[in-house]
This record gives structure tokens, C-alpha cells and sequence, in this order.
């Protein structure tokens, strides 16, 4: 009899798992802002407690609301002025890039015996990057971005909301669950989730805080022209796990091929942004992240396609830490045990 109701209640949860994962992708609008405030809540976090050394929590959250919407206005305006100079001078680098390819068409094709005009090596050019994949996927990337902008106001919203939640964490857990006989459970599991999305968003920031700062000096150095927009994109995608710092150093490793005649200068170039991509995401993150999530690769993987194909590109920067989310909620599931064992990454090691 315990074993059919356990099989009911296994098939039970699937399916409302099932349902919430179709609610989740149809009304990703509400989700992805409610994710995206509650994972900046945590970051921000700290700067509540330090101001409620001197003010009271609604002040202290009504100041900490202001200074984080600040400081991403500041960043924004900043990297908006640089897409508006790269907008503005993309008939400059259209003329660059058809400059630099003519030598290299005209050896081709003068052993097909075709030539190209003045102006058609351009206008293919330019029908390239307006009509090809590499510019569809770059609208696709930038659309998602300004579909999360748009729902700045909501995320501003949950964000404040959000902050006197996780300040008063341990009573808002103990006033929703009430005198519940598995309370103390509950609040070790919310505690472990919390510290662990805490501790994986501030080294996850920092790191790539550091990493898009030494891009962006590197393509200063080098002259790299828009080094700042370089930057912040290696600094955004360094949170997409294992191909955003693949994808963010293919932009001004491009600009240095058209610019440069040197093959030695671009593999400099090559040599000097990969590098710092490797010593921060395979040396130096590691050491600083520890065993916070201990999921294996392939669960992020896993988690990465899954998160991507719900939510786009929002799912790829918050794949990580929502693929720890469900492996906790696992956990605390006698009969999903086996998931939990092929998730974890201790596990594995300690096979091997």
C-alpha cells in the first residue's frame, strides 16, 4: 500500500513539474525578471545590511533599490553611447572590411576568371552581414537583450520586493511554512540554496568583473577599436558556461584580422584573449567557487540546452544556478535519488 501511494505521489510531481516547466516557458515575461531581481537581490544583499547600521529596513532597501539602479543606468548609458558609435561608423567599417578583403577575392577568383567591379565587392559584403547567419544570430542575441530591458520596471519591482524578503530570510521561510513538522528541514535546504546562489553570483561576478576588465585593456593596447563594448561583452558572457568566453573574443579578434597585415600581431592577440579566458575561468574560478554547486559538467550542459530552449538567452546566463535549484529540490525527493547521484559531481569522483 506505502509503495502505490509513493508511485501516485512520483507521478503526481512529474506531472505538476511538467505543468510548471509549460507555465515557466509561456510566461517566461513574469519568470525571467522574477529570477534575474531574485538573483540580484542576493548580490546586493549586503549593501541592505549596511545600511540598516544607521537607517531602518525600508529605507535601507528604498536606498539600496537607488544605488543599484545607478549604477546599471551608468553602465548602460556607457555601453549604449559605444553601440551608437559602432552604428554610426558601420559604413567606415564596411569600407575597412572590403578594403582588406579585395587582395585575397582577387587572387581567388582570378583563376575562376571573375572579376569584381568597384563598389560589388562591398554590396556583397554588406548583403553577407545583413542577410547571413552570423548577423541573424547576433539580432537574435541583441533582440533578447532588449526583451529583458523591457521589463526593466518589472524587475525593479521584484528586485525591492525581493530584498526585505531575503534580509528577514529565516522569518519570511517561517512565517510561509508555519509549524510544519520538517520546519527545520526546510530552512536548512532554503539556507543551503540561498548561500549557495549567493556565494556562486558574487565569484561569478567578480570573476567575470575582471575578466571583461582585462579584455577590454588588452584591446586598448592593442588598438582595438570599441575596446569598452569588447569588455562588457566579455564580461556578460562569462556568466553563459563554457561558450560565452569562446564567443567573446571572436568580435575583436575579427577587427584585429581585418586591421592588421601581421599574422604574428593577430595570434599575439589570439594568444593574449584566449589566455585570460582560461586563467579565469579553469584556474582561478575554480579555486574560488570550491565545491558551491558540485554538479558535473555534463548536468550543466544539460542544463545550459534545457534553460537556453525555455528562455533564450536569459536561460543561458541563469542556467547554472536554476540547474542547482532543481537538483536541491531533487534531493529532498526519496524517489529522484538516482537523479541526484547522476547530477552530482562527488559522486563521479569518487567512482573514478
Amino acid at each position: 500500500m506505502e509503495r502505490s501511494l509513493g508511485q501516485i505521489k512520483l507521478i503526481l510531481a512529474v506531472f505538476l513539474g511538467i505543468a510548471l516547466l509549460y507555465l515557466m516557458r509561456e510566461l517566461s515575461n513574469l519568470f525571467v525578471p522574477l529570477f534575474f531581481a531574485l538573483f540580484f537581490a542576493v548580490l546586493f544583499q549586503p549593501l541592505v545590511h549596511l545600511f540598516m547600521r544607521f537607517l531602518s529596513l525600508n529605507i535601507s532597501i528604498a536606498l539600496t533599490t537607488v544605488v543599484t539602479m545607478t549604477i546599471f543606468f551608468f553602465i548602460g548609458f556607457g555601453l549604449f553611447n559605444v553601440v551608437q558609435a559602432l552604428v554610426e561608423n558601420s559604413e567606415v567599417i564596411l569600407d575597412s572590411i572590403s578594403t582588406d578583403l579585395r587582395p585575397f577575392i582577387n587572387d581567388y577568383t582570378s583563376y575562376i576568371g571573375v572579376t569584381f567591379r568597384e563598389g560589388e565587392l562591398r554590396d556583397a559584403v554588406a548583403e553577407l552581414l545583413q542577410s547571413g547567419s552570423f548577423w541573424s544570430a547576433s539580432g537574435s542575441f541583441i533582440s533578447s537583450l532588449s526583451g529583458i530591458s523591457a521589463s526593466l520596471l518589472l524587475t525593479i519591482l521584484y528586485f525591492a520586493g525581493l530584498l526585505g524578503a531575503i534580509t528577514q530570510f529565516d522569518k519570511t521561510i517561517s512565517y510561509i511554512i508555519g509549524d510544519s513538522r520538517n520546519k527545520e528541514k526546510t530552512l536548512v535546504t532554503f539556507n543551503r540554496i540561498k548561500d549557495s546562489i549567493s556565494s556562486y553570483i558574487k565569484v561569478k561576478t567578480f570573476v567575470s568583473l575582471i575578466t571583461g576588465l582585462a579584455t577590454g585593456l588588452m584591446c586598448w593596447f592593442f588598438g582595438i577599436e570599441y575596446s569598452l563594448l569588447w569588455g562588457f561583452l566579455a564580461f556578460v558572457l562569462n556568466y553563459i558556461p563554457y561558450i560565452g568566453s569562446l564567443i567573446a573574443i571572436v568580435p575583436p579578434l575579427v577587427l584585429t584580422i581585418i586591421d592588421s597585415s601581421s599574422v604574428s600581431q593577430v595570434l599575439v592577440v589570439f594568444v593574449c584573449l584566449e589566455g585570460i579566458q582560461l586563467v579565469m575561468g579553469n584556474v582561478i574560478e575554480p579555486k574560488w567557487m570550491g565545491d558551491t554547486f558540485s554538479i558535473n559538467t555534463v548536468s550543466v550542459l544539460f542544463g545550459f540546452v534545457f534553460w537556453a530552449f525555455m528562455w533564450g538567452t536569459a536561460g543561458m546566463l541563469l542556467a547554472v544556478p536554476l540547474t542547482f535549484m532543481c537538483k536541491v529540490a531533487l534531493e529532498n525527493m526519496s524517489q529522484a535519488q538516482v537523479f541526484v547521484r547522476l547530477m552530482d559531481k562527488k559522486g563521479l569522483n569518487k567512482s573514478s
